[in-house]
């Protein structure tokens, strides 16, 4: 009689994450073994969050063979002041002679969620089904602004950006950062924790292009950033800022700085069309104000487990959490 399946927290090594890389790729076809290696070495051993007690996902072996994996990436997120432990659910793939096993990995996250804060940001429709069975925290709905660019940005409207302080600076490199105002902006919502390490680990993603726009003082010091990744929209090459920051308690410094990025495409790396989109979540619209070219209502995929004590604290979410462009 063949030994039954058994689901453990995956254990970090050069065997098993040969295995992990051979197992995915025949779940993904196209991708290749090396780029899973690639993308192990970017969530576990460059991530600055990592720790020798962070969560690495859930293996499901049967007499010793990879079956089941759902992979978790370490993440920190701020309350308080103070940093919360978290991940980000990624890579969940379950050998089509073993249906049974999915159900029991994925509810493996009950116990996991009694401490930390998931993020799934790429569930398929059916998992979305059982996060909200588990209770997770819906955020999928986002007004997306249309931004033109350059010369073009005239046809954005006739309101005018704010402008920055003349202390600051607008810069593109994130090697001119010596430091951060704060990790947080509002201390009473639960908000991605932000350090230097983390953006430039963010930045160096081997799966997709992360640019950095940020606000310094003379002494080098972050107030407020964007990151912004080339897409494709209708076809169109266009650029969509996944992240934004700002440590001011108004939002005038950010939107200087949006500002600048649609007036002076040059503070992007190269020409990849003339459209630039930003989204508000329905939770805390911040951008209406702003000159913007057309708003349209659209879906996003971002769900939360939450450990008991956060279950009604106000959160900050951004397009830039979970395993999206990692």
């Amino acid at each position: 009689m063949s030994a039954c399946p058994e689901i453990i927290p995956y254990q970090d090594g050069v065997v098993a994450r040969e295995a992990l890389a051979e197992f995915l790729h025949q779940g993904w076809p196209d991708v290749p073994v090396k780029l899973w290696r690639q993308r192990f070495t970017h969530w576990w051993d460059e991530n600055p969050v990592r720790s020798p007690q962070s969560h690495l996902g859930y293996v499901a072996l049967k007499e010793g063979e990879v079956i089941g994996f759902a992979g978790g990436i370490p993440a920190l997120f701020a309350w308080q002041g103070q940093p919360v432990q978290g991940g980000y659910a990624t890579s969940f793939r379950v050998h089509e002679d073993y249906p049974r096993i999915a159900a029991e990995m994925f509810l493996a996250q009950r116990e996991l969620m009694k401490e930390y804060l998931i993020v799934h940001s790429t569930p398929l429709p059916r998992i979305r089904e059982a996060l909200l069975k588990l209770g997770a925290r819906a955020e999928t709905q986002i007004t997306c602004h249309y931004l033109a660019l350059g010369k073009l940005a005239c046809f954005n409207g006739l309101q005018s950006w704010p402008s920055l302080d003349p202390s600051l600076r607008v810069i593109k490199d994130l090697t001119e950062v010596h430091q951060l105002a704060r990790p947080y902006r509002d201390a009473e919502r639960l908000e991605k924790w932000v350090s230097l390490d983390s953006l430039k680990w963010y930045q160096a993603s081997p799966v997709r292009k992360h640019h950095f726009v940020g606000v310094v003082d003379a002494q080098g010091t972050l107030s407020s950033f964007v990151f912004i990744t080339p897409r494709r929209r209708k076809g169109l090459p266009a650029w969509d800022v996944v992240e934004t920051f700002t440590t001011r308690e108004e939002s005038h410094e950010l939107l200087a700085l949006i500002g600048a990025v649609t007036q002076d495409p040059g503070l992007l790396p190269y020409d990849h069309g003339r459209l630039l989109t930003i989204a508000d979540f329905e939770q805390e619209p911040a951008f209406f104000g702003m000159p913007a070219l057309l708003r349209r209502q659209e879906e996003v995929c971002h769900y939360f487990l939450l450990p008991p004590a956060f279950q009604h604290v106000r959160k900050h979410t951004v397009l830039a959490e979970g395993d999206i462009g990692m």
